[in-house]
């Protein structure tokens, strides 16, 4: 053989190796191509197209290295140059309870008294004579001179039937007079631990505002609406994947999670559930051998929940100093300092993440307080405690986040909704330190972003342009938003509404990015988040919705929906 022909078969050799190394053994099951995906990897890279296969991703890249992977049943979705990023994870929400409030009587952005009365005329039209009227939702910060409305305002519509509408941060209730007389609430009803009954500072009768823990002592007669947590649910996943959602950090109970579980073995959760459970019942979860994360990539045990305070609406957000419009008050804790270190401790001690409602500058700081003992105690154990909302911070309290590992869960559009009261509520040099995404970044600490559904909407399009731009959604101010030094940037905003969420549930490595052997969970958008003007965000769409390489949510312009 001539050393031509033996060159030539070498080269032969050579090209039939490359070709085996090239060509994938697997074909995948589905692809989408032509896109812009945003992976949210390490470099936030860029690519045009993925293959699927069984749920996960075998290959990520161009075009023509994805077509490699299509086969004859490959299902190939083509998206035309539309923008594609990771499934979005809502970190914070009460799923069940927001998919009731989608049906419920709701004074979401009613900016006045009179109208909110219209509304309830409206609905004793429709009731029982002497029925009682629940809604839900109202925000007097909204109201003309942004005051706390009366029982007098209700009595005026409704003499005849008891009415209760808890605040839209679910933190209080306002009722009229007739739902205090069946509550047994008088001039001379004491406020429990935690909560206030608002009284009248002239003639000491209650006003019909119980706050926190005051509302336990709401007994009005009558039925009420049906909570059924099973058709709460499935109205709130459809809600859900609409709007890009994947997966969720949701309140939920021992039922509920089998509920989920029941709606994954037929085929009917088009999202992964980590469902946190209240910490009331922690000797129970102890008894029981439960623990946070169990389960499979669909439905995990979350955190434990405690509340330690209340809110900045409802003027219950627990601080260090007084509130500026109300010298008097400092906000309310749920439960005793002392007996609140030692609840952390325990779960710590017995392998439990826990998740802390805590919005005033002093709630949050008792929350590292007791991380820290419990970490000294205990060891760190590596549990990714959560601090829920972290709404208002000092100083001295921003590196502890990352010092003990503390996740700052946080909802966007908490701020660019309690900016138009937080100055007057706390002080321009307080405020300061509200929602505070940028200096917890540039100090180390991990973020998780959120809605707290139904307390706002659940439209990650708010989120993602409360980020960017700081501004009040309804009423565009200020201008070059508030607090601006605290914007994020649109990779940011996505980043931890994806895979800074997936951290919190300890599933970073499964989920959360775009990335060879992750799960294929991602939203097809409408719009190019990175080169539209900001308002676009608050109309871009879903056009698809994508979970473990199927689709869950198509656009009906561009097909049929599935439900």
């Amino acid at each position: 053989m001539t050393i031509k022909a033996i060159f030539g078969l070498f080269v032969l050799l050579i090209s039939c190796f490359l070709f085996i190394q090239c060509t994938p053994k697997e074909k995948a099951d589905f692809a989408l191509i032509n896109g812009k995906i945003f992976t949210v990897d390490k470099n936030d890279s860029f690519v045009e197209a993925i293959a699927v296969k069984e749920e996960k991703i075998i290959a990520i890249g161009s075009n023509k290295k994805i077509k490699k992977y299509i086969g004859k049943e490959t299902h190939v979705l083509d998206v035309e140059g539309k923008l594609v990023i990771p499934g979005l994870i809502d970190a914070h929400l009460h799923f069940a309870s927001g998919g009731q409030s989608l049906t419920t009587l709701t004074f979401r952005g009613v900016d006045s008294v009179k109208k909110i009365q219209e509304m309830i005329a409206a609905k004793i039209k429709t009731l029982p004579e002497g029925a009682p009227v629940f809604g839900s939702q109202y925000d007097h910060t909204l109201f003309p001179g942004g005051k706390w409305p009366t029982k007098e305002d209700l009595d005026k519509v409704s003499p005849n039937n008891p009415v209760v509408i808890r605040r839209v941060d679910g933190h209080s209730s306002w009722l009229n007079s007739l739902a205090l007389k069946q509550s047994g609430i008088t001039r001379d009803t004491l406020s429990p631990f935690g909560g206030e009954v608002h009284k009248d500072p002239q003639t000491g009768e209650p006003t019909g505002i119980l706050k926190e823990a005051a509302s336990s002592l709401i007994k009005v007669k009558g039925p009420r609406p049906r909570s059924l947590p099973d058709k709460n649910i499935a109205r709130a996943l459809k809600h859900a994947s609409r709007l890009g959602l994947t997966g969720i950090h949701t309140s939920s109970s021992l039922k509920e999670i089998e509920l989920y579980k029941s709606l994954k073995q037929n085929n009917k959760l088009n999202l992964r559930v980590y469902a946190w459970l209240p910490i009331s019942g922690l000797d129970t979860y102890i008894l029981k051998g439960i623990k946070q994360g169990q389960g499979d990539n669909m439905v995990r045990v979350g955190f434990q929940k405690i509340f330690i305070d209340g809110t900045l609406g409802s003027g219950t957000a627990l601080m260090f100093e007084p509130f500026t419009d109300e010298p008097e008050k400092s906000g309310l804790s749920q439960m005793e300092e002392e007996k609140f270190y030692a609840l952390v401790e325990k779960a710590h001690k017995n392998g439990y993440q826990i998740g802390v409602h805590a919005i005033g500058d002093k709630g949050s700081n008792w929350v590292l307080n007791a991380v820290e003992r419990a970490q000294k105690k205990y060891g760190k154990k590596g549990l990714r405690h959560r601090i829920e909302h972290a709404q208002i911070l000092i100083p001295e309290d921003i590196k502890r986040f990352k010092e003990l590992g503390v996740i700052a869960s946080m909802q966007p559009t908490h701020c660019t909704t309690d900016m138009r009261f937080c100055e007057q509520r706390i002080g321009k040099e307080r405020s300061k330190g509200a929602y505070i995404w940028r200096t917890l970044l540039d100090n180390g600490a991990s973020l998780a972003f959120g809605t707290d559904w139904s307390v706002e909407p659940l439209d990650p399009m708010r989120g993602l342009y409360s980020c960017v731009t700081r501004k009040n959604i309804e009423f565009d101010y200020p201008e070059g938003g508030w607090f601006p030094e605290q914007k994020l940037t649109m990779a940011q905003a996505i980043r931890y509404y994806t895979l800074g969420s997936a951290y919190a549930s300890f599933e970073e490595n499964i989920k959360g990015s775009l990335e060879v052997g992750k799960l294929a969970d991602m939203v097809v958008l409408s719009k190019d988040l990175f080169t539209i003007e900001p308002k676009e965000i608050l109309t871009t769409e879903t056009v698809y919705t994508i979970l473990g390489g199927k689709i869950v949510y198509e656009k009906p312009m561009f097909g049929v929906p599935i439900d």
